[in-house]
């Protein structure tokens, strides 16, 4: 039965690793490249999917009628994600991710939406999309279109489901056309460059008063990469954070930082469904982001078991929550 469903893009990721990126006009040697699946929603519902059972989460998405949409099927059903609400447009190339990641495990990327821009509010009602809409416990929404995010935001709310919003490319939109559905979501997410573009500052005291100014009660995480992650609490000026894996401790090496951040995501949403505290999913997304960074692949993230062995082992490690009020 589906405990999470999931919506968003659907890409197949060609990776060239290469010593530096290069700048303006200068060409570099690629190491090697990897041709695997990613996109923000498989990612998330496969991050998901690791952590809870198999066929409890859901992916909702697009692909088009080509050789890659039946890669992506095929590499989906292996990893236990329900695949019924994934709708295939004719004409249309399935979307592609063209990657450069260099040896820190930095990386540039430009996208293809392919069929991804193809997805339109009549899909979610579809009897095999609807069906796992009303069967779900808990929504992640990445970054489909504006119109079908606010269909499952207006959905979510109708039902009393939690719905967590990465918007990922549509904060390029700005505050005006995202405020009025973000407030209306249990968890928002942003990575540390959406969050300057939006609150136009890089200070945790500004972000939280800004979320303040604009009557949000929600809460918004921040990923923050190699500095860890922040929960907001604008409703008691709170903030939750803690520090990032402690790879180095450990043993383990960043080798690309791609799809981290989508696999924070599908763990934190994996969690908050098992009625864990925001706190604990916070931790279990933290390190499972860091996990990530330490393998190749841009769609993955650790069992659960790993997972929880790695947070067992980093406890004495610093890794731990902190709590403050700035209001």
């Amino acid at each position: 039965m589906t405990k999470l469903a999931v919506c968003g893009a659907i890409n197949w990721d060609i990776s060239c690793f290469v010593d530096h990126l290069p700048t303006p006009g200068e060409e570099v040697t690629v190491k090697h490249i990897t041709r695997v699946s990613g996109g923000t929603g498989g990612n998330v519902a496969v991050a998901a999917a690791r952590i809870l059972e198999a066929k409890e989460v859901a992916l909702i998405g697009t692909l088009g009628e080509d050789d890659i949409a039946r890669q992506q099927i095929a590499i989906l059903d292996a990893e236990g994600v329900i695949t019924e609400g994934i709708n295939y447009i004719s004409g249309e190339e399935s979307g592609q991710a063209y990657i450069m990641v260099d040896q820190k495990g930095q990386n540039v990327i430009a996208s293809c939406l392919g069929a991804n821009a193809q997805l339109q509010p009549e899909h979610l009602n579809k009897p095999s999309v609807n069906l796992l809409l009303q069967e779900c416990h808990g929504i992640v929404l990445t970054d489909p279109p504006l119109d079908v995010a606010e269909e499952l935001i207006t959905l979510a709310k109708r039902r009393r489901i939690p719905l967590l919003w990465d918007p990922g490319i549509l904060v390029s939109q700005g505050w005006e056309a995202l405020q009025s559905l973000a407030r209306q979501v249990e968890i928002l997410f942003f990575n540390e460059a959406e969050a300057t573009a939006l609150f136009g500052t890089a200070e945790v005291a500004m972000r939280l008063q800004h979320l303040q100014e604009l009557g949000f009660s929600n809460h918004t995480v921040l990923k923050l990469g190699a500095q860890g992650a922040t929960l907001l609490e604008p409703a008691t000026g709170t903030v939750i954070e803690i520090s990032a894996l402690p790879l180095k401790d450990l043993g383990l090496t960043v080798i690309n930082t791609v799809g981290c951040g989508d696999v924070f995501v599908g763990a934190f949403a994996a969690y908050h469904i098992l009625d864990t505290s925001l706190q604990k999913s916070l931790i279990m997304a933290t390190a499972a982001a860091g996990f990530n960074a330490t393998q190749t692949e841009t769609r993955g993230g650790p069992e659960r078991a790993t997972l929880e062995e790695i947070v067992q082992r980093s406890r004495n490690l610093d890794f731990v929550i902190r709590e403050r009020k700035l209001s």
